[in-house]
């Protein structure tokens, strides 16, 4: 079962990759530059690695239906994500990732025919030609270069997405921030009084910020970006506070491999402190993933995956840069 997801993983991380490589060919020499393509930095587009999976899960069962049937299945899978991953862009980081307003037939400048045409020759390309020399590949490369690769690029992207958070957050804050603290303090506040949460202020926990302060801000981070997805705010709360609940400095004492085992052992310590729902169960387990190995199974579960990681790598880049100021 384990391969199987580092498989997936690495489908996808390898087609986010190749995806990029097309778009940069492409964007490139039409612009007569060098283009980056994508909301994220790195060499990766996350569209074509979500567009690969998909079709990999569809071509096995659409693989007797006739050339007709194909094409709009095609269309519907390429042209959809393009729609989605669009309007997303543009409502949640006020980022155009393109714009087809200067093209006929399209839609709010998001899709277009004439390149939802080049997405269903390219769907096909996909099946008759990529995938079997892709098949051809995995088959023979070791499992250890599967999930080495597949961990590493999907925590580079996992960074690389927390770094476009962190862009947007500063670019300005989330309106009515009066209510948007109440609505937060209601959550938060009765687990904030129970007094095993209230000795984490007594630990430091990165560079000086104890680990109170470090589970309020990865709790306030994920609650804002919870409330843009419209999602379980409350069980994002909750499990981000106890997310980080036990009683030992980690720098100096502790168990053995403690990335690996401290996720457990806060779990053990939440279950003491209140009665945790499903998503606060997997928010506590999976947040340290993919050290985890088995990834988040709720979006609320990967938002605070995410942040903790933003969080963390903030704080020792701002302890970094007051060590370079000294």
């Amino acid at each position: 079962m384990t391969l199987i997801i580092f498989d997936i993983l690495f489908s996808f991380t390898f087609f986010s990759v190749l995806g990029w490589v097309i778009e940069v060919v492409y964007r490139s020499t039409r612009d007569g530059r060098f283009v980056n393509p994508g909301l994220l930095k790195g060499p990766y587009l996350i569209l074509y690695g979500t567009a690969a999976l998909i079709l990999m899960g569809s071509i096995s069962l659409i693989h007797g239906y006739n050339i007709f049937i194909k094409i709009l299945y095609y269309f519907l899978i390429t042209t959809g994500l393009e729609l989605i991953s669009g309007l997303n862009a543009q409502h949640f980081f006020n980022v155009r990732l393109w714009d087809y307003s200067d093209q006929r037939f399209q839609f709010k400048g998001h899709i277009c025919l004439k390149f939802s045409v080049y997405w269903i020759l390219l769907a096909f390309a996909f099946e008759y030609l990529l995938l079997p020399s892709y098949q051809s590949l995995i088959n023979r490369l070791p499992s250890s270069a599967i999930v080495g690769s597949s961990t590493l690029l999907l925590a580079l992207m996992i960074v690389d997405f927390a770094m476009a958070v962190r862009r947007k957050r500063y670019q300005g804050r989330v309106g009515g921030a009066g209510e948007m603290e109440e609505a937060f303090l209601k959550i938060a506040g009765p687990v904030l009084e129970c007094p095993a949460v209230a000795r984490l202020s007594q630990y430091n926990h990165h560079n000086g910020k104890t680990r109170l302060d470090h589970v309020k801000e990865v709790a306030w981070v994920s609650f804002i970006w919870g409330k843009r997805f419209s999602l379980d705010c409350r069980a994002i709360v909750r499990g981000a506070l106890l997310h980080d609940l036990f009683f030992y400095d980690w720098l100096r004492e502790g168990p053995r491999l403690h990335g690996f085992r401290h996720h457990n052992i806060a779990l053990e310590n939440a279950r003491q402190v209140i009665a945790l729902r499903p998503k606060e169960i997997d928010i506590i387990k999976k947040h340290m993933w993919p050290l985890t190995l088995i990834p988040p199974r709720y979006p609320e579960s990967f938002i605070v995956c995410i942040v903790d990681t933003f969080c963390s790598l903030t704080d020792y880049m701002r302890a970094r840069g007051k060590d370079k100021k000294i």
